[in-house]
């Protein structure tokens, strides 16, 4: 019984610490706390109204600034992003090249002492894929968006489009598709 309560008593600590830049999250934590009772299905609750905390804008707007905090391939890119990558890596060393002249995170090969970025806006697509308008700031301002896929529990960069002008006109540049082509046109046959 005193498991029970302590347990229900970190979850709402935690969802309320999350919330404490938005309303909503913090409203969903009091959610969580009046909901714990003395019943089995405490778990089943809280995580519950975890997961419905996740798929809210605000929620990935947090993760996103978490993303960007630490900008690591291997712990904030899906699983399907991470073996394209892994791929496109092997190939090129095995050719002894670069398939990618850059840092995604970063968009650029250089970094400004200036660089920053700022979420523009955020799309939900169902309940497995979110969309992220930002604008970063690398020496410009350039637009860049991110495909997030929901898995593993959490939400993970599966795709970064990047958008520059050609001529005038605005082009877009989907970064997997790239690696499947570099794959395609390098695979040994």
């Amino acid at each position: 019984m005193k498991n029970l309560i302590f347990s229900a008593f970190v979850a709402a600590m935690m969802l309320s610490a999350c919330g404490s830049k938005t309303g909503n999250v913090a409203e969903t934590a009091e959610t969580v706390d009046s909901l714990t009772t003395d019943s089995a299905d405490v778990k089943t609750v809280a995580n519950a109204n975890i997961d419905s905390v996740k798929h809210t804008k605000d929620y990935i707007n947090q993760r996103i600034d978490t993303i960007y905090k630490y900008k690591n391939d291997g712990q904030y890119c899906s699983e399907s992003y991470r073996a394209l990558e892994a791929e496109a890596v092997k190939l090129s060393e095995e050719r002894d090249e670069i398939y990618f002249d850059g840092d995604h995170w970063m968009n650029g090969q250089d970094i400004d002492p200036k660089w920053s970025y700022k979420v523009k806006k955020i799309e939900l697509e169902g309940d497995s894929v979110a969309w992220a308008d930002i604008t970063i700031h690398n020496f410009n301002d350039s637009r860049v968006k991110l495909r997030l896929l929901y898995e593993r529990g959490d939400w993970f960069v599966d795709d970064f489009y990047f958008y520059y002008k050609d001529e005038g006109v605005i082009e877009e540049l989907r970064e997997k598709e790239g690696m499947k082509e570099y794959i395609s046109a390098n695979r040994k046959k």
